[in-house]
């Protein structure tokens, strides 16, 4: 290889064409090492390497602004680091691409049947519903910090048994039996309800893929339906079941607590109802008295931890004349972090009322985040879920 090459021959070297070069020049990232007598570019071999990792960063998504910006501070980021945080923002875009392409593909099918606007808008509505479950879903195990998937530890807590008959109302993905496939019991019966334009169409068909591998006279069936309907209560109402689990649903009702209402008419005698709702537990703790040790404002935390306190409460009374007894049952899910960015967000989504404060002093937090993870390497923020068990 020649010491000195003009823009062409490093061009050909590389496998782009000279406009590029030109480009990289004027951007800043390929600056030449030299002219020539009649001012033609110069490069060398150093010049080849640094090409060479333009074209690899751009081929995995970098734009040329942060391109520029990697090989100015080269001595300071590894290799690794760089395309680590390169990938999770690359997975996170696909994610979200992935959630618009779904929803468009469901409302363009629902075209075929009902052109209306309405109709589509409302088709988009549930696929976001049922895509905010799943979100939740895979955020809490990319965050785990015991390592047990998340509905293993639903599925402990609601005590099956071989011959149990189960309802689940917004069975959705069927994560509570998909994740515990090899564990039901024989004569286990399951009747998931959900509607169609949701994740219950693809567990609809992980069903029939997975037809015949469930234990001895075991089986889950779909029913699709409006849970508002009373259409799909007179097709729930023909059985009684011993166990009824209401996860993740009950935000999306106007009337939740006719939701219960109607499902504990179908509850047996010594069966228990398992629900979710408002989301209390000892998170708020946490973040109240790390924001207490700290010198920062809590009473927004403590303000969002009355309120949600105070309406499941209400909740309870409204709905515990169904019921011989109803307790809570607090499941442990604490959630680890590495990057500061990402617990902040978290926060953001969890208190929205507090916004404006928490963006003011977010460089503060950040700072607090930092100085953690530099000591400890990670941060575990002590979270649990509220489950209600209602017995009949």
């Amino acid at each position: 290889m020649k010491e000195v090459m003009t823009s062409g021959e490093i061009a050909r070297a590389a496998g782009i064409s000279q406009k590029a070069i030109r480009i990289y020049d004027e951007k800043g990232l390929l600056p030449p090492v030299g002219y020539s007598e009649g001012k033609y570019r110069l490069y060398d071999k150093n010049s080849l390497l640094i090409l060479e990792k333009i074209i690899a960063l751009k081929h995995v998504g970098f734009s040329l602004e942060e391109i520029k910006s990697h090989l100015e501070t080269d001595e300071q980021n590894s290799i690794e680091n760089i395309l680590k945080n390169q990938l999770s923002l690359m997975e996170k875009r696909i994610y979200e691409l992935q959630k618009s392409a779904d929803c468009i593909k469901v409302a363009l099918a629902r075209l075929n049947e009902d052109p209306a606007w309405n109709n589509v808008a409302d088709v988009i509505r549930k696929m976001e519903m049922s895509q905010s479950q799943d979100e939740r879903r895979w955020y809490a195990a990319n965050h785990a910090a015991d390592g047990i998937e998340w509905y293993v530890k639903i599925y402990d807590s609601l005590d099956f048994q071989p011959g149990d008959i189960v309802l689940d109302l917004g069975c959705s993905y069927g994560l509570l039996w998909r994740e515990n496939w090899d564990r039901i019991p024989e004569n286990f019966q399951v009747d998931g309800v959900d509607i169609h334009e949701s994740w219950a169409d693809d567990f609809e068909q992980h069903l029939n893929e997975q037809s015949g591998t469930l234990p001895n006279g075991s089986e889950i069936n779909l029913i699709f339906s409006n849970l508002e309907a009373d259409e799909a209560w007179d097709k729930i109402g023909q059985k009684s079941y011993n166990r009824i689990v209401i996860h993740y649903l009950l935000t999306y009702f106007e009337h939740p607590e006719v939701i219960i209402q109607k499902a504990s008419k179908v509850l047996s005698p010594g069966g228990m109802l398992s629900f979710t709702y408002y989301g209390t537990g000892i998170e708020h703790d946490y973040w109240i008295k790390f924001f207490e040790e700290n010198g920062l404002d809590k009473s927004f935390i403590s303000k969002r931890k009355k309120y949600l306190n105070t309406k499941e409460n209400e909740f309870l009374n409204l709905i515990s004349g169904y019921f011989s007894k109803v307790e809570r049952v607090m499941l442990p899910g604490p959630l680890t972090y590495d990057d500061s960015e990402v617990l902040f967000d978290r926060i953001l989504k969890r208190y929205q009322d507090g916004n404006k404060y928490l963006l003011s002093v977010k460089d503060r937090l950040i700072e607090l985040f930092d100085q953690k993870l530099e000591k400890d390497g990670e941060i575990v923020v002590d979270i649990d879920s509220t489950f209600i068990h209602c017995m009949k």
